[in-house]
């Protein structure tokens, strides 16, 4: 942790670095080091948690006995709803690639709760390299360092990894390709190979086996990248983008999809097709009490994963918006499409679940990474004002974590705005954030003539560095957090050894049970 913490405070030191890649090296290595130390700790707990993990643990082990049929209910001795996927024989609730995955490490390390956890573990720490490369290829080395580092210790993704939070493993994996098929965009756009774009469609096609309609988000932007130069709004003269190519990974995505589908609708018709249809019921309807009004991502969900450091991730996101219309280069735009693409559909979807906006993690956390590695460029005071303004209004004004009581606390959904209600101290900590930054710019406005005015600007920089670190420490407290829970149930745990030891593969228990979760 020591080397880590000196190679990081390097990133901000030393203005010559970028150049020096093996400072880069070292930096995402102990970053990838301490992170997977971070998140292996406890991963085995034995709580296995009602939604969803359970759901998927059993799915994925009744895969080892017939691996192209989901089964929940693997023998069912009882009526069951075929539309009920929570107490269902055939289950494809959800694609079949994150539940492969899990069976693969049940078959490799025997069914326990570690091996059930560890996929998850695994990917998401290869996302946290794939960040930094997006980061790094887009921006620089140091924004890539600063992006690795917030999402390496998320806590909202620790807590999936770990099968506390909703959609758990499936989230992970589809984050995973996702970044995948992001990274890729960016390198067929700039290296302008077919064979990248077909391997785009590919990882977008996996991402979709992992969580359906959410992967078109890397199509999107694909098409907003197109529009953008079509439309001389984006200035990318290091790269190409056609329709051409955009129609290759469409169809590199589908050829990928399709066996899987043809496969379903020729085995097990009614459970897809149902399935199928809730997935897109999500855009107009309440499934599951789901339902919430436009405000609730915004100002609820998302904070859960950058606690403390909320508002000054989301008025990152504004910086960098705002600049991608100044400057018109490929990064910004291609990062505020990320986030834009992903948070407007599911602000407007009737259906919000508190895992859907996890694919923009990357994007949220390199939006910040680069407002601070800017802020160590020379002559670059707006984003060296922004960051000051940001943090200082997160100290003056308190907040960074949600008041909303619980799932179900807004039962209806006509009201107008009620999760920006409750959480008021976002709008408040904007307010502050825009006075704090007015007065900036006057004061810049004043001093720009004068030499001494750079020592003010190195000082607000080594003021809110000093602010930052201390966030930090609270960022990566709220992740241990996460897996000092080490949630465990010894009874369960010997109740199932038993029941493997001493019955019958074939044996049936009826249990009238009202302690689940």
């Amino acid at each position: 942790m020591i080397k880590l913490t000196s190679n990081l405070i390097s990133c901000f030191f030393r203005h010559n670095w970028v150049s020096r890649c093996i400072d880069a090296r070292f930096a995402i290595f102990w970053v990838l080091f301490a992170s997977s130390l971070a998140v292996l700790r406890n991963l085995g707990h034995t709580a296995i948690h009602y939604w969803d993990e359970g759901f998927h643990a059993i799915v994925a082990r009744n895969l080892l006995k017939h691996p192209l049929t989901f089964t929940l209910y693997d023998q069912p001795w009882l009526p069951y709803d075929y539309k009920g996927w929570g107490a269902n024989h055939i289950w494809l609730h959800k694609p079949p690639l994150a539940m492969w995955k899990i069976a693969f490490s049940y078959w490799t390390l025997g069914v326990n709760t570690f091996a059930l956890r560890l996929p998850s573990a695994i990917l998401a720490t290869i996302a946290i390299w794939i960040t930094y490369r997006i980061a790094t290829d887009l921006f620089d080395r140091r924004a890539g360092i600063i992006a690795a580092f917030l999402q390496g210790f998320n806590p909202f993704l620790f807590g999936s990894i770990h099968g506390y939070n909703y959609s758990d493993h499936i989230d992970i994996a589809l984050l995973f390709w996702v970044e995948v098929s992001c990274w890729l965009l960016i390198q067929a756009i700039r290296g302008d190979a077919l064979r990248l774009h077909v391997l785009c469609g590919i990882a977008q096609g996996l991402a979709y086996l992992s969580k359906s309609y959410l992967a078109l988000i890397t199509f999107g932007i694909a098409i907003a990248v197109w529009g953008a130069k079509r439309t001389k709004m984006l200035n990318l003269q290091d790269g190409r983008i056609r329709i051409y190519d955009i129609a290759v990974q469409l169809l590199s995505a589908i050829l990928t999809v399709i066996p899987w589908v043809v496969y379903c609708l020729i085995k097990h018709p009614k459970e897809y097709i149902w399935e199928h249809k809730r997935v897109l019921d999500h855009l107009s309807t309440d499934v599951e009490s789901w339902g919430a009004t436009w405000d609730r991502p915004i100002f609820d969900y998302m904070i859960q994963f950058y606690p403390v450091i909320y508002t000054v991730v989301i008025g990152a996101v504004l910086c960098l918006v705002l600049t991608t219309f100044k400057n018109r280069s490929f990064g910004e735009f291609f990062i505020v499409a990320w986030v834009v693409g992903v948070i407007v559909p599911h602000s407007f979807a009737l259906t919000k679940t508190p895992s859907a906006t996890m694919i923009v993690t990357p994007a949220m956390v390199i939006c910040i990474s680069v407002i601070i590695s800017r802020s160590w460029r020379k002559n670059d005071w707006i984003y060296t004002a922004s960051w000051f303004a940001l943090t200082l209004s997160t100290v003056i004004i308190k907040g960074g974590k949600s008041l909303v009581k619980g799932r179900d606390q807004f039962d209806k959904l006509n009201k107008l705005a009620p999760y920006l209600e409750t959480n008021f101290w976002i709008i408040k900590q904007f307010l502050m954030f825009g006075v704090v930054l007015g007065g900036l710019f006057l004061c810049h406005r004043l001093t720009h003539r004068f030499r001494w005015q750079k020592w003010v600007w190195l000082f607000l920089r080594f003021s809110v560095l000093g602010i930052s670190i201390f966030y930090a420490k609270g960022y990566i407290d709220s992740s241990t957090t996460v897996t000092n829970r080490n949630v465990n149930h010894p009874l369960y745990q010997a109740i199932g050894e038993k029941i493997r030891t001493d019955f019958a593969d074939n044996a049936c228990f009826f249990l009238d049970h009202s302690d689940y979760g």
